[in-house]
């Protein structure tokens, strides 16, 4: 299925990759329910949730490790600073 979209011509490579993840797992839910009734905009749905639960994971561990990095460089500003006393 095609839709029509104007993006920023620097975004369309972003643009492309996410069509092309949102088609890969529309049609692994496809295979899975093929016997089942559910309608293909189920399938979708199934398919936009199981990306957007990736996305909020990554955000997560993302996240996390910039905390990580910022507690490690305070301390070791505060190592630094009592090795000069």
């Amino acid at each position: 299925m095609k839709h029509p979209l104007v993006v920023d011509p620097d975004d369309e490579p972003v643009y492309r990759e996410a069509a092309r993840l949102i088609n890969e797992r529309l049609t692994a839910y496809q295979k899975k329910y093929r016997v089942s009734n559910l309608s293909s905009y189920h399938m979708l749905s199934f398919a936009l949730l199981d990306i957007a639960a990736q996305y909020v994971r990554l955000h997560r561990e993302t996240d996390i490790e910039s905390v990580q990095n910022s507690v490690k460089a305070i301390a070791d500003d505060l190592e630094s600073f009592n090795l000069d006393r």
